[in-house]
């Protein structure tokens, strides 16, 4: 089966998903982000034959998706047309690490989240492990299936957790994950990496930029390796 149309069939399943703890996609700005994408963050990262994938945890929640702080047109407009507010010091974060460390812009690869549900509440509420999970292995992996990218960057440790429960794996501290020997490996032979989240928590508690830089750096390394064999 051809990438698109395994993707189509994915997406089908995520439109139809529904959980009644959360929102769906279909319930903010006219069913506008309910579109042909697992997850809009995509939208802008959407390369099929992708060989670096990056997983984040969530996407928005339904304070952000109606607080007019963040939904004037000029917002609204860029979230449709990229899938995420360009200038959010996360995503700014993520760019540059990507274009350092991997020589990569954001549309060269292939980004999703691994909760396809809008969450109540704020950006930053907290999602149970095991709904999180339920989305990595019905959703996330599959994606990794389908892509078959040469390496993943989990945003997080969150975002980690729920894709190794996915794997039905013991959890890992994320110290522990985002080094080249030691990451999980996808049937396919994607290494899956956790790094920390681009958010300036993220950054904080894994003691600064420099040693979030030298994380990337690592990896950068190893992606170099792998695209050379």
């Amino acid at each position: 089966m051809e990438k698109n149309e395994a993707l189509a069939d994915l997406i089908l399943l995520r439109k139809q998903d529904r959980n009644p703890k959360y929102h769906a996609l279909s319930d903010f700005d006219d069913g506008f982000y309910d579109g042909d994408w697992i997850t809009p963050w995509t939208i802008s990262a959407c390369n099929l034959q992708a060989d670096l994938m990056i997983v984040a945890q969530d996407w928005s929640s339904a304070e952000t998706l109606k607080s007019p702080k963040w939904n004037s047109s000029v917002q609204k407009e860029e979230r449709k047309r990229c899938g995420h507010d360009a200038n959010l010091p996360t995503n700014r974060t993520l760019k540059g690490l990507l274009k350092k460390h991997f020589d990569l812009e954001f549309a060269d690869i292939y980004a999703t989240n691994v909760f396809v549900f809008i969450k109540p509440g704020s950006i930053s509420a907290a999602i149970p492990l095991e709904d999180l999970a339920y989305c990595a292995k019905t959703y996330t992996l599959p994606q990794i299936e389908i892509i078959r990218p040469r390496m993943v960057l989990c945003l997080g440790q969150t975002t980690f957790n729920a894709v190794q429960r996915a794997f039905g794996q013991r959890l890992s501290k994320l110290s522990e994950v985002s080094l080249p020997n030691a990451h999980i490996e996808h049937e396919n032979g994607a290494e899956i990496y956790g790094v920390p989240h681009t958010g300036s928590w993220g950054t904080k508690n894994a003691g600064g930029p420099d040693k979030v830089h030298a994380i990337w750096a690592r990896l950068g390394m190893r992606f170099a390796e792998l695209m050379a064999r």
